[in-house]
């Protein structure tokens, strides 16, 4: 079996990290009622993570 982007690329698992987290302060802050930018922050440290785990694999594949 060769190796994969997700199993060898530290990358991946930093960006993978930085989506749950994301989503997780996003959802966190909505029941907790916490202060509003909180949900924004959130939603854009998912999308900063989704984007890190493609360009990655884009890398990884070129």
């Amino acid at each position: 079996m060769k190796p994969s982007y997700l199993t060898r690329s530290v990358l991946a698992w930093i960006a993978i990290a930085l989506t749950i987290s994301g989503l997780a302060l996003t959802g966190i802050a909505v029941a907790a009622e916490l202060t509003p930018w909180l949900i924004p922050f959130g939603y854009f440290t998912a999308l900063i993570g989704a984007g890190l785990l493609v360009v990655g694999w884009m890398r990884w594949r070129g």
